[in-house]
């Protein structure tokens, strides 16, 4: 061939032979970063020993544990029907499955304790990463491959996604899915998009699945839908009838199987959702959990949401709303998440979890505004991996340091489970794990802690004086001690009382420090600080 002659193309038995090749090549370098991207999770799950907030035990690995083994500390919520059982299912599948396969291997109680206490984790590990892998596939969808790994880079290097995406609530794995349903979201049907990729049948009856599971999570995940919904259905055109066809029987059958599951439960046809507005907003029982200034989310919420990525995200919001047109991915996304947060924000009880799910959204936002800003490639990684740098001293001393004593007292007590047979708790409620985070497979033990359960028959004019048990104690705690604990009484003096270090000497001659461990080095709730202290009993005796 001269070398003026084109190169001549590929015989099609040479195409035919290139394109399973390429094939195995997609496969495997996109195999190689999902399990990548697991084994760093799986290590951030096993590097996680602080404590957050109760609902990581008590709305989910509690009601599990209760129902795979018929021990474990249910709520109120769990009582009045105010939670449905899907989530807590899930681990309590994992529980058995364990306790089997264990049993069957005949593996030692004690190897068998360490691994049912750390599996949830793993299993929440490997939801994270596909959490991650959905938030850059949703990115790269949408603006191309840099903007993907950007996004992706941002998700891995969050102080907040290392913090709280391995932990068992019902807002970590909610935010899993909305992240699965928005990266195979019908975008091109929502933004119009002539040009785009068509939107496969199968990948849209996905997204619908995953998000009405979201909503079976979390209720309140029907506002992002509802916002994004609007979006498509206004765009779609012709596809406004299959859109809502597929929407309507995915939907009714997601919650047909979730009210067959909660009647399985609870004994009794229940709706959850509807038991949970009555109680929490119509008679606003949240409240009595905490009610915030109605800028909290905007002061508080998204800066810890976010940290150093704040900056960038507020500027995409800006940028993505400023182009005011419903076409576009950004400014959907974009007045999904001020629109989600305006409605939060009108609510008196607020919690910056509440806000998780809306964080790859804001991810992906950021990416592309730092892919498309003006600089050299050279600043913006320099930026990107500054930002990072920051969050790092973050996420170690939030997941390593601060509020690990309470963790490490359950450790403890599993660990010593054979010298004890009952343990108090005089501290305020749920400030502990419970149950199913004690290394051992010994039933029958007896533990306590003092409550906080809301006023559920009290008018609202008497609700201001009312006190639950904590607040009762620790209004007066000998008078408390006096009343509730003792032979014959609400409480018998236990052989194991635990404490912060705020009450020393609670239990008086009677009792002896037996264990000490660090917990945090501030706290803003006075009942809390100092260390967490174990108190062994020598004889009966009384608060000094």
């Amino acid at each position: 061939m001269s070398p003026s002659s084109p190169p001549s193309s590929p015989s099609p038995q040479a195409r035919t032979r290139s394109r399973p090749a390429r094939q195995l090549a997609v496969f495997s370098i996109h195999s190689t970063i999902f399990l990548s991207l697991i084994s760093l999770r799986i290590l951030n799950a096993v590097s996680v020993r602080t404590f957050f907030q109760p609902d990581e035990y008590f709305q989910s690995l509690e009601p599990a544990w209760n129902l795979a083994f018929g021990e474990g500390y249910l709520t109120w919520e769990w009582r009045h029907g105010l939670r449905s059982v899907a989530h807590p299912m899930i681990f309590a599948g994992l529980y058995k499955a364990i306790a089997y396969i264990c049993n069957a291997l005949y593996i030692s109680p004690s190897q068998q304790a360490e691994v049912i206490v750390i599996a949830p984790r793993i299993l929440q590990a490997l939801f994270a990463a596909m959490g991650d892998w959905a938030t850059a596939r949703l990115a790269g969808r949408l603006w191309g491959s840099d903007v993907g790994w950007i996004s992706l880079c941002i998700s891995l290097g969050s102080a907040w996604q290392w913090f709280c995406g391995v932990r068992t609530f019902a807002n970590s794995l909610e935010t899993v899915v909305t992240a699965v349903a928005l990266s195979v979201w019908p975008w091109t049907w929502a933004t119009r998009d002539r040009n785009g990729p068509g939107t496969d049948r199968g990948e849209l009856r996905l997204s619908l699945l995953m998000a009405a599971v979201a909503c079976i999570l979390r209720p309140t995940n029907i506002m992002i839908w509802g916002f994004l919904g609007a979006f498509a259905l206004w765009n779609c055109g012709t596809k406004r009838a299959i859109l809502v066809a597929e929407a309507t029987w995915i939907g009714a059958s997601v919650f047909l199987v979730n009210a067959l599951l909660d009647n399985a439960y609870y004994g009794e046809w229940t709706f959850p959702p509807l038991t949970f507005l009555k109680f929490n907003v119509l008679q606003s029982l949240s409240v009595f959990y905490g009610r915030n200034d109605w800028h909290y989310y905007l002061s508080q919420g998204l800066p810890l949401l976010l940290t150093s990525f704040l900056p960038v995200a507020l500027y995409a919001l800006y940028t993505s709303i400023r182009t005011w047109s419903t076409f576009s991915p950004a400014f959907q996304l974009a007045t999904t998440v001020l629109g989600v947060v305006g409605m939060y924000s009108a609510i008196r009880h607020k919690e910056v979890r509440f806000l998780y799910p809306l964080l790859p959204m804001l991810h992906v936002l950021s990416a592309k505004t730092l892919q498309d800003l003006k600089w050299s490639i050279k600043t913006k990684n320099r930026i990107l991996a500054g930002m990072i740098l920051l969050n790092l001293p973050i996420a170690y001393y939030t997941s390593l340091v601060h509020q690990r004593g309470v963790v490490d007292v359950i450790e403890h007590l599993g660990n010593t489970s054979s010298e004890w047979k009952s343990v108090g708790f005089l501290m305020p409620c749920h400030s502990t794990p419970w149950r199913s985070s004690m290394r051992t497979t010994e039933a029958g033990k007896d533990m306590w802690a003092l409550t906080c359960e809301p006023p559920l028959d009290l008018p609202k004019e008497q609700r201001a004086a009312y006190l639950d048990e904590a607040d009762e104690f620790y209004k007066d705690p000998r008078a408390f001690v006096e009343r509730y604990i003792g032979e014959g009484k609400k409480y018998a003096w236990p052989e194991r009382l635990v404490a912060f270090e705020v009450l020393e000497n609670i239990g008086g001659d009677g009792y002896e420090v037996c264990w000490r461990g660090f917990n945090s080095h501030w706290h803003d709730d006075w009942r809390r600080k100092g260390d967490v202290v174990v108190y062994c009993r020598r004889d009966a005796g009384e608060i000094v």
